[in-house]
């Protein structure tokens, strides 16, 4: 994705990060980042955090940038002090060709993942997962809670 396309999928990347995490996490509240014209305040460095049934937080960094943007998300990310229920994310929006015109879209994830016998002084390590996260089309649209 170039670099105008990438800022152009912002918003719908993280609008589709919050559903994601109430569709495939059960996350019953999310929150994501404060975006103005002038300025953008993260949620410790990350876009959208959602928290489960059980309280367990799960914190997402979203970009529709290529590789070197997500490097920068996760140096950004090792700067914070986690706790060891957090589980910390940085997800890349990518597409490839679906039926016909459409695209596929679909998340790729990297987890900075706790382990508690590591070597590392964080006692977190990066870990790229194997499996995409789909995004249904509809999930660009923002999250509308039931009431």
């Amino acid at each position: 994705m170039t670099k105008a396309i990438a800022k152009s999928k912002r918003a719908p990347a993280e609008r589709a990060a919050e559903w994601v995490l109430r569709e495939r996490y059960g996350c019953v509240a999310t929150r994501r980042a404060l975006r103005t014209s002038y300025s953008k305040v993260d949620l410790f460095g990350c876009d959208v955090v959602g928290v489960d049934e059980d309280g367990y937080r799960i914190w997402v960094q979203v970009t529709a940038g290529q590789l070197s943007a997500v490097s920068a998300r996760r140096r950004k990310l090792e700067k914070y002090p986690w706790h060891p229920t957090d589980m910390v994310m940085v997800w890349q929006l990518s597409s490839r060709p679906g039926k016909g015109r459409r695209k596929e879209w679909y998340f790729k994830a990297w987890e900075y993942e706790y382990l508690p016998y590591s070597d590392s002084k964080t006692g977190r390590e990066w870990r790229i997962w194997d499996e995409l996260m789909f995004i249904r089309p509809e999930w660009f649209k923002a999250y509308k809670e039931a009431k």
